[in-house]
């Protein structure tokens, strides 16, 4: 019986598996975790610092050397909503210092511990706090910029997607002036379907909230959608679909399939500063 477009339950679940197409895939998240490390070990910044109340509303900042405000990169990491940290995905953040702008690697409350609604609640707050607070640690606040990877692309899009207004008053409407999403979902009618539903426990109404396409906004930002051109159809769906959604509203938006990259692999690209993701990222920020 097909249960979403013309997949069988067996199928759509073996498309939200990564690891069905990868087998080694457990290598590569390995690697990138050792990577991680690294850089955090070698970085100069500001780390564990509060945005919320709960203990779980922490970031790290890594720092540019720099005595002018510079420009800012928020990134939310992968891991399903469910697992990993700030520390899990920020090997890209040497690349971004390197370049005159500060990462920030966000942590939030992970699924099934809050819901989905929450989860986005946190992030958005993280967002909030980095721009009154801009000036403790070098930013600028009228450059700032969203990254996300896999669920964490999900939840950058969430971030491009928000009303800041209706958010916080005092926030401006254009937080962001720019962002790059890779390998995320932006409709989670299908992913609810999946065995992901196990912790996500979004229903119908709950998926739509939460489903960046179906809230583009009056003002979009410029968007870079990216995704590896081997990864599964329904992860290559959902990049060429929310890019579409994005051009069609008549806003800036790159839609970019990485030959020979898969969902672990593509982890790559966002580490090359001339890359076709990265570079046209920093140029965005005057880089």
């Amino acid at each position: 019986m097909k249960v979403y477009l013309d997949y069988n339950q067996e199928e759509l679940d073996i498309q939200y598996e990564h690891r069905h197409f990868v087998p080694d895939a457990e290598e590569f998240i390995a690697r990138h975790r050792v990577e991680s490390e690294r850089v955090r070990a070698a970085a100069k910044g500001q780390f564990d610092v509060a945005y919320g109340p709960s203990e779980d509303e922490i970031l790290d900042i890594y720092l540019a050397d720099s005595d002018a405000p510079v420009p800012t990169v928020v990134f939310f990491h992968g891991g399903r909503w469910a697992m990993g940290s700030k520390t899990s995905n920020c090997e890209g953040a040497e690349v971004y210092t390197a370049q005159g702008v500060n990462f920030v690697s966000v942590n939030f409350t992970l699924l099934p511990n809050v819901t989905m609604d929450e989860l986005v609640r946190q992030c958005r707050a993280a967002c909030a706090w980095l721009w009154r607070n801009a000036e403790s640690y070098g930013g600028d606040r009228d450059r700032m910029f969203v990254h996300g990877k896999s669920s964490g692309g999900h939840v950058a899009a969430m971030m491009a997607v928000t009303d800041w207004k209706a958010f916080d008053q005092d926030l401006p409407a254009d937080l962001f002036k720019g962002g790059l999403v890779v390998s995320g979902m932006y409709d989670l009618e299908p992913v609810r379907r999946t065995f992901r539903n196990e912790w996500l426990k979004l229903d119908k109404e709950g998926a739509a909230r939460n489903s960046p396409i179906l809230h583009i906004p009056e003002n979009g930002i410029p968007l870079i959608v990216g995704v590896g051109a081997l990864e599964t159809d329904e992860f290559r769906r959902h990049a060429r679909e929310f890019a579409a959604a994005w051009r069609a509203r008549g806003f800036d938006c790159r839609h970019l399939e990485m030959e020979g990259r898969h969902h672990f692999s593509v982890n790559d690209e966002m580490k090359d500063p001339d890359g076709a993701l990265v570079a046209p990222f920093l140029g965005w920020m005057g880089i």
